[in-house]
């Protein structure tokens, strides 16, 4: 008799989406061989041309261009090659980008986009034995190289994916082709999903999937989040279940959730010590730019989320250093770029440029921290996401998501502000924050020296007493007071001892009538009187 645990156990009928719920593919357009010919001949001209020769040129038609690799001749410098990507693309007639020395291989690649791309259907990646048979963790299809294998990556050893890019390159379509990766390879048991869409748009269709799937706050309405808010106590929520889980890995005396839920499913950790069984934590964030005051929590989980599960999968449109900042790099090394206006942007993302030569529509570059891979992306419309939520909503789920600790960021927004319970630095920082007009506890930490919880906690009290607006996202607070004597008005009734400093008297002068003021003055000249001689002489007595 088998004593094991199964966590599949309370949803054992469930079925695994199938494949039919996909489009079928469109049949895909091939090149010429007259086409390939030309190119081929084309590149050979030009490079010997600039006195570049090469021994072997091999074409491999990809789902939106084709590669040209090159095998360079024994002395050709790769910057040399790399400097003629402009004179390929004008006597090619296209965008060409030149990529390389291609790993493993020895030569270079010369990518020339085609006419009229092809879509990379959703089915057709994962109708292949290689995501059909793979035993990663976490498989995700993100779609394929263009040498047209499928290219799928392990997000429990990614550990965190950083997606950026401008609007409408691909993003939306990129996330959702990741979930529904997870979607068709994972048991409800194994895996949730926490959903955050502060466009209120995206994500919306996963809410049919919710008491399977998802994981929310014990209170919350949505399941799918979309208020910043709310969003926050999420993340922070998240912290505090990363938490739980490290000391559960800590008293279990293991390092990693994957050792740790084999060793509860062998039954050698009881439920009685406060064990259970832990399912991976998918954390998907759609425009995190609005969540720029949860980077606190973000980088946390970034930090130490793969031993205990906890991945994070954050897509924005807005690359910048204000949004994707150091701390945020250094904590997804896995980045994703979509076609983005400029070179800076690309660097921005990728720490290296060829994001701004990027096609559109899919098309996309995944940097892994040692090399940058060239992608399409696997397209998936949005009434395939829906079939599949549909799908797996009509079956048997459990009673409710999966209920993560409840965390409240507002303690004093719930009850009546005390005066007696101030921080000793309450007083200054109201005085600071009506000075400058900016209420933000980042002021606080730089002008009185505070950390970021001190200050936190002073920003929430001056809330509770009206002297700031409440949390708007990426925004600083309103200031509801708009002169320091007001101010002071305001803390002297907090303090019943003492008495509120006097307005400044101005002493306006009266006006004075002074006497009218000559501009020249006769000047009495003392000693023999001076007449000018010859020309002005002249002058003189014909003025007389």
């Amino acid at each position: 008799m088998d004593n094991t645990y199964d966590p599949k156990l309370d949803l054992s009928n469930y079925h695994y989406p199938p494949l039919y719920l996909l489009s079928v593919p469109a049949t895909q357009l091939s090149l010429t061989v007259d086409v390939l010919e030309s190119n081929k001949q084309k590149i050979i001209d030009t490079l010997a041309f600039n006195d570049v020769q090469i021994e072997q040129i091999k074409a491999t038609i990809g789902p939106t261009l084709t590669l040209y690799e090159i095998t360079p001749a024994a002395g050709s410098r790769v910057a040399k090659i790399r400097g003629l990507q402009a004179d390929l693309g004008l006597y090619l007639a296209a965008q060409v980008r030149i990529t390389g020395p291609i790993p493993g291989k020895g030569t270079m690649g010369i990518e020339i986009p085609h006419d009229k791309a092809d879509l990379v259907a959703m089915r057709s990646v994962l109708a292949t034995a290689k995501f059909q048979e793979t035993f990663m963790d976490l498989p995700v299809s993100l779609g394929k190289t263009m040498d047209n294998s499928v290219y799928l990556v392990d997000l429990a050893a990614m550990p965190h994916l950083l997606i950026a890019g401008a609007t409408g390159q691909g993003k939306s379509v990129c996330l959702n082709a990741l979930i529904c990766s997870l979607l068709y390879k994972k048991h409800p048991s194994e895996l949730k999903f926490v959903l955050i869409d502060i466009n209120k748009l995206e994500l919306s269709p996963y809410r049919k999937i919710a008491r399977h799937f998802l994981a929310a706050l014990p209170d919350q309405a949505d399941p799918v989040i979309s208020n910043v808010a709310q969003a926050i106590d999420t993340l922070n929520a998240l912290c505090i279940e990363l938490d739980k889980r490290y000391d559960l890995l800590k008293d279990a005396g293991l390092r990693n959730i994957k050792e740790y839920n084999q060793k509860f499913i062998n039954r050698k950790l009881s439920p009685q010590n406060g064990h259970r069984y832990l399912p991976f934590i998918v954390t998907v964030i759609d425009e995190f730019a609005d969540l720029l005051a949860g980077e606190t929590p973000i980088n946390r989980l970034a930090q130490l989320g793969r031993p205990a599960g906890i991945h994070l999968v954050i897509a924005t449109q807005r690359p910048s250093v204000k949004v994707i900042t150091g701390n945020i790099k250094a904590n997804f090394n896995s980045r994703l770029a979509f076609r983005v206006a400029s070179h800076i942007d690309s660097r921005t993302i990728l720490d290296a440029g060829g994001a701004e030569q990027l096609n559109g529509q899919g098309d996309m570059l995944l940097g892994t921290g040692t090399e940058i891979v060239h992608l399409q992306g696997a397209f998936m419309e949005t009434a395939e996401v829906e079939r599949i939520c549909e799908f797996i909503g009509a079956q048997r789920g459990y009673p409710s998501p999966l209920l993560l600790p409840e965390f409240n960021s507002e303690p004093y927004a719930n009850s009546t502000f005390d005066p007696n319970d101030r921080d000793p630095f309450f007083e200054d920082s109201a005085r600071l924050i009506v000075l400058h007009q900016q209420g933000s506890a980042s002021l606080i930490q730089r002008k009185l020296k505070l950390g970021y919880n001190r200050a936190g906690r002073i920003i929430d009290q001056l809330e509770a007493a009206g002297v700031v607006g409440p949390f708007e996202g990426s925004k600083a607070r309103d200031v509801l007071f708009a002169d320091e004597y007001s101010l002071e008005l305001f803390l002297s009734g907090l303090n019943p001892d003492s008495t509120p400093a006097p307005p400044p008297v101005v002493i306006v002068p009266e006006p004075t009538v002074e006497e009218p003021v000559n501009i020249i003055k006769p000047i009495a000249l003392s000693g023999p009187e001076v007449r000018p001689k010859g020309f002005w002489a002249r002058l003189f007595n014909k003025n007389q």
